[in-house]
């Protein structure tokens, strides 16, 4: 056999010196996942005892991948896949030293890499030597979500929100930034600043729903009253917001009597299901539907039908797949991030407007816009990354950090999109007056 030969069977080529520790027991394993990746692995990994399997030759800055602990690979045996890697990184027994964004692509297709019959002999051999057979399987980290109760029974959303969002209004302040809006922003450069282009998206949904003077609009999932302060103050609307998150709306109304505009806003404690005050000219819900759930899907746009003048505005705006796909009830956002939160492909949600009786008068996707937010959602985390420990933990501060970065890098491969869809009931349509799109 040619020497070319040969080498055309080894494994993508890594640094000359040979393993030691940890890692020579791994290295046979490690060695047959390498021969079938698509590319030379261009990170390193590091092990708690401090040996290495180096990244591949000739990789330009790899980042490491650190396992701090043997529980970092006792939850990757426990829990195959998604969660025993979000065990792991939650729990702060699997880390990564250098850009995390960038060690997340890379280690993307390794950590999806199926394992092979013949790896099963390497596998055992490397579990029996580490000892990992007798080592207790650790308990999954405490910010793992436990949900108990009927799946979107309102009960159990308020605590699926709760998980969510009642976490720290101080922590959201760092990360959101002054404007205090949690949904994707609008850029119209590159070089915008978060705030400028959070200011843009809330006047743009005023814009696309014509808000006037002395208008009734109701902010279905209100967050902390943003849309609702801008609307009355730059559009003179009086509103209502409801969201079934307590600190959310505590600090809401603090932000309303603080913008002097208490005598036309009004928060409330409340689900969508339980409001019954309409007609309302105009109804905002901004990055709400998709805690709603498949199931309640046509409940909510039956809710929203109803509240609605028959001349009136509705805008939906949220996150969709692409493509259809049913949620992985083991997925990191499920298990740390969205519990109980389910996302729909827009053509679905568009069937599910027309059944509602809704007709779609326009429909944006701002999918760009969101990797973007995101972005400086993860610059702001980094820059205060003590406070927010100090503030919500060192889980939960990971379970963020690493949310923000997954999801940008999803939003800018096409994974996740989100839709800005404006509507309005086929029952008044014929008396609705003509309309020319004035917004960009």
């Amino acid at each position: 056999m040619s020497t070319v030969a040969r080498d055309a069977l080894q494994p993508p080529s890594v640094s000359s010196r040979p393993a030691a520790g940890v890692a020579a027991v791994l290295a046979p394993l490690i060695g047959r996942l390498d021969t079938r990746a698509p590319q030379p692995r261009g990170f390193t990994l590091r092990f708690w005892d401090g040996s290495e399997l180096p990244a591949a030759a000739g990789a330009p800055d790899p980042p490491v991948l650190i396992f701090r602990s043997p529980d970092a690979l006792v939850y990757l045996l426990r829990s195959p896949g998604e969660l025993g890697f979000s065990r792991a990184w939650v729990s702060g027994a699997l880390d990564v030293d250098g850009d995390l964004a960038r060690a997340f692509i890379l280690t993307d297709t390794f950590r999806r890499a199926p394992l092979e019959a013949g790896d099963a002999l390497p596998a055992l051999r490397a579990i029996r030597r580490l000892g990992l057979l007798r080592r207790p399987v650790p308990p999954p980290p405490e910010c793992e979500a436990q949900l108990g109760g009927r799946r979107h029974s309102k009960e159990r959303d308020r605590a699926a929100i709760s998980h969510h969002y009642d976490v720290s209004n101080e922590f959201y302040r760092r990360m959101l930034g002054p404007t205090m809006v949690y949904s994707c922003a609008y850029f119209a450069s590159q070089g915008e600043s978060l705030d400028e282009a959070q200011t843009r998206k809330l006047d743009l949904i005023c814009r696309k729903l014509e808000l006037r003077e002395g208008e009734r609009l109701l902010d279905i999932g209100c967050g902390w009253g943003s849309l609702l302060i801008h609307a009355a103050r730059e559009y003179g609307v009086r509103g209502v917001g409801v969201t079934v998150s307590q600190a959310q709306a505590e600090l809401a109304r603090e932000c309303v009597r603080e913008a002097g505009l208490q005598d036309r806003l009004e928060i409330r404690p409340q689900d969508y299901r339980e409001t019954d005050d309409g007609p309302y000219d105009k109804i905002a819900s901004i990055g709400m539907f998709e805690h709603v759930g498949a199931a309640n899907l046509a409940l909510y746009l039956e809710r929203t039908h109803a509240l609605l003048e028959p001349g009136g505005l509705f805008l939906n705006h949220g996150i969709v797949r692409p493509r259809p796909r049913p949620m992985d009830p083991d997925s990191f956002t499920v298990r740390y991030v969205f519990p109980d939160g389910e996302l729909h492909s827009q053509g679905h949600v568009i069937e599910a407007y027309e059944a509602a009786g809704f007709e779609l008068r326009d429909d944006e996707s701002l999918r760009q816009h969101y990797a973007q937010t995101l972005r400086c959602w993860a610059q702001n985390m980094d820059a205060h990354r003590a406070e927010n420990v100090a503030e919500i933990g060192e889980e939960r501060e990971r379970v963020w950090r690493l949310h923000n970065v997954g999801a940008a890098i999803g939003f800018e491969r096409g994974g996740l999109s989100i839709h800005q869809a404006l509507l309005a009931p086929l029952a008044g349509a014929a008396a609705a007056p003509l309309r020319v799109r004035s917004f960009g």
